[in-house]
Order: C-alpha cells, then structure tokens, then sequence
C-alpha cells in the first residue's frame, strides 16, 4: 500500500514535471559539428564526432518504467530498461546526433558483476571490425547494488576490477567514464521523506556502510597514475558524490525515482544522462560534484575546442595547427565586414570632400615676401646709421 501511495505521489510529481520543465534534444541540433582529423587521434582530442561505439555498465544505467495501472495490478516493472529504449534525450541518442553511425552494445546484464560486464561488452566490442582503430566509449555508472557488504567487494572495488578487465580486453582507443557515487545524498532524502521509500532502502543498509569516501579517493589515485594513456583513459565525474533532491511545491521531487526508489525513474535517468553530457565538456576542477536532478540546457562543444575534457586538457585548449593556420569562417566573416565598413566609411568621407562648394572669401590672398616692393626697402635704409 505504501509503495502504491509513493508510486501515485511520484506519477503526479513527474507529470507536472514533464509540463513545466519538458526534456529535449533539440538544441543539439543547432551545435557546429566539428569532423575529427587524422593529427587528433588520443583521448585529449576525443571529440562526439569521433565516438563510433558506446556502452554504459552498472545499476545506475538502467530505468524503471512509470506505469500507475500496472503498479495497481501488482504489476511489478522490471527496473532493468536501458537508457537506448527511453523516448526522453539519452546518452547514445545525444551522441548520434553528431554521429549517426555510432553503435550501442547492450549485450551486459545489469545484474551480474561489474566485471562480468566489462567482459560481456568487450567482447560484443571485439565482434566488430576494425575495433581497434575505432574509439569506444564506456559509463560505468554503479550503485551500493553493484558491489556487497565487504570491504573488499565495495562498489569503488569492484568499478575498479571492471576497468583493469576493460583496460586487459580493450588497450586501444578506450574512454572510461566513470561517475563517482561515494555520495548517497539522492537516497537518504527520499528515505527520509517516503515511508514507502525508507522500508525498501533499509535493505540497503549494510551495503552503504561498505561505500567508503576513503576507498573512492584511493580508487581515483589509482586510475590517475596506471589509467591515463594517449589511446586509454578513464576520468572520473564527481556528479553524485554529493547529490541531493530538489523539492516541489515544498516536497522532495520524487519523480526522478522509481517505483523501487532504488532505480532512476526514465525522467531521472534523462536527467542524470544530461548532466554527464554537460561535464564532458566542463574543465575538470569545475565539474559538478553537487548534483541536483533539474532539467538542464544540454551544452554545445566549444566549436573552437570540441574535446571531451580531460584532467590533461582541462587547463588548456588542444588546438589543432592546421587548423590555426587558416582563418576560421567566422574570422573571415568578421575580416570581411570590418573591410567592406571601411571602404564605404572612406567613399562617403571623399563623396562629401569634393561634392563641398568652395566660398572665394575664404580663399586667402597671397602675402608678399619680404623685401617686395620698395618701400619695405627704404624703411630699412633709413634705419641704418
């Protein structure tokens, strides 16, 4: 009964939700597409046209559905619906707008453990010709519910596990993201303000004790020093290391959960895969780490540094020098109305010089020099004693 009351509560929430603040692709397809060249090929100059597969592993990658008429049948959903199927703006459909070609390999159970998972997708991957010389990219979203109540089998444990398995199966042309849920700010406020919410995340309880801060930061140090290369890199997002519900009309919005308060309802997950999208282009030390699910405006690629940012990139920008050497279209654009303005400013400068009449008193007399007549003469004799 008290699941079926959250369910309502939620349904209303997201409806009204979905009214005032409706989730869009639409501005993508105003953003420059910048074609990858051949000299940008690492993961510092990754950029969206060059992504060819993408992949997504861990609890957090998967949806329930929101449907009050089933939930009144004892119709529980499955929670297991991947991001690829949703109707709202997603990861992979971002993505395919500046490559319509890419490919999304969903072949990974959600339930199995992160590195079985790595190793599933890697070797859907592998299927593909030509892989190697392709960039694939990885989320690793996991949640307390991808890893157990041990120390040694904590999520931040076994997230790690699952990149050494991606870095083993797929050394080239790999870029890992992995977003850092040490925070269980999201869950709390929907267990402290649900009932329905509170019961079924106590069951969770003994696996929040094992998601220490300590052995995410020790996870992070880790990938910095062995997981950084030219053609393999992972980068950390801190979205959810300190995430909280917004509020509605006074209450917690609920409607970015499902019916499990565990799973992102697909609004929720929209939400989160909008702010993945937003970080990938926000220098590192600026990255959101304070999350709040509030629909956002999706952000272009700068089209004068379109790269996915990198701890190694982020203080400055990788410009390519071919690029450099040739005037960009809107510098010409620019150039070319500065000198048109100029040539019509000195046409009308010359058309009103010599179009002006010249008055004859203004025209002076000639004064004559010194010593022109003979009078200025003999007044000089006569002074001379």
């Amino acid at each position: 009964m008290r699941v079926l009351r959250f369910a309502c509560l939620s349904s209303n929430q997201l409806e009204q939700q979905s009214i005032d603040y409706p989730l869009s692709l639409s501005s993508l397809n105003s953003c420059i597409r910048v074609p990858p060249t051949d000299s940008e090929d690492t993961a510092d100059s990754l950029r969206p046209t060059s992504v060819s597969i993408y992949a997504d592993i861990g609890h957090m990658t998967t949806y329930c559905k929101s449907n009050l008429t089933l939930l009144q049948a004892d119709i529980l959903d499955s929670c297991d619906h991947r991001s690829s199927s949703m109707e709202l703006p997603s990861l992979d459909k971002m993505l395919k707008i500046f490559n319509p070609e890419m490919v999304v390999v969903n072949n990974n159970k959600r339930d199995d453990s992160l590195a079985d998972q790595a190793r599933a997708v890697a070797s859907q991957i592998q299927q593909t010709e030509g892989y190697e010389n392709i960039w694939k990219l990885i989320v690793i979203a996991a949640s307390i519910q991808d890893g157990q109540a041990s120390e040694s089998r904590q999520t931040a444990v076994e997230v790690l596990g699952a990149i050494q398995e991606l870095h083993r199966l797929l050394t080239l042309k790999t870029f890992i993201v992995v977003i850092r849920t040490s925070g269980d700010g999201i869950w709390s406020n929907a267990s402290h303000s649900n009932k329905a919410c509170q019961r079924i995340l106590n069951e969770w309880k003994s696996h929040s004790r094992y998601n220490s801060i300590s052995v995410w930061d020790q996870m992070e140090i880790i990938v910095q020093n062995n997981f950084r290369e030219p053609n393999f890199t992972v980068e950390v997002f801190p979205l959810l290391r300190e995430s909280t519900l917004s509020t509605v009309l006074g209450e917690m919005d609920l409607s970015v959960l499902g019916y499990d308060c565990a799973h992102f309802s697909e609004r929720g997950l929209s939400l989160l895969h909008t702010a993945i999208w937003n970080s990938f282009f926000i220098k590192n030390s600026n990255r959101q780490r304070e999350y709040r699910p509030l629909a956002s405006p999706l952000l272009c690629p700068d089209f004068r540094c379109p790269f996915f940012r990198t701890l190694t990139n982020s203080g400055l920008c990788i410009w390519n020098p071919l690029k450099d050497s040739e005037p960009s279209m809107y510098t010409q654009l620019i150039t070319a109305c500065v000198v048109l303005l100029s040539i019509l400013l000195m046409i009308a400068v010359l058309f009103f010089i010599f179009r002006k009449p010249r008055r004859t008193d203004d025209i002076k007399k000639p004064v004559k020099a010194f010593g022109a007549s003979l009078s200025s003469l003999k007044f000089i004799d006569e002074d001379v004693v």
